[in-house]
């Protein structure tokens, strides 16, 4: 859980939110065909997007599978921006640091 203070309250954001806002923000760049899950000891789940919260600020793991024509540092680039512009936008959070991981490259149908 999050917290955004401004002068007079603070508001709670849940983890759940900020992913997916994320995730939103994520699918909108072009060259991402979609999010992918990574199941590894760390995330069991195999979640595309997880937050981890830094006292005031967060951080966030984006994995995503991009078109097979796409150049995977451009879009990783792109999905960085789009997710850090988004989740201040919308929340107010400050997303200090955002990886991405690409999982793979899949032709666009």
């Amino acid at each position: 859980m999050s917290t955004v203070r401004s002068a007079r309250r603070s508001v709670n954001i849940s983890d759940e939110v900020l992913c997916r806002v994320a995730a939103l923000a994520a699918q909108d760049v072009e060259g991402v065909v979609r999010l992918a899950g990574t199941h590894s000891l760390q995330d069991p789940l195999g979640r595309s997007v997880r937050i981890r919260n830094l006292g005031g600020a967060i951080s966030v793991q984006v994995s995503l599978v991009i078109s097979g024509g796409s150049r995977a540092v451009t879009v990783a680039k792109q999905v960085q921006q789009a997710v850090k512009q988004g989740i201040q936008d919308m929340t107010g959070v400050t997303a200090v640091h955002v990886n991405v991981e690409i999982s793979g490259m899949e032709e666009d149908v």
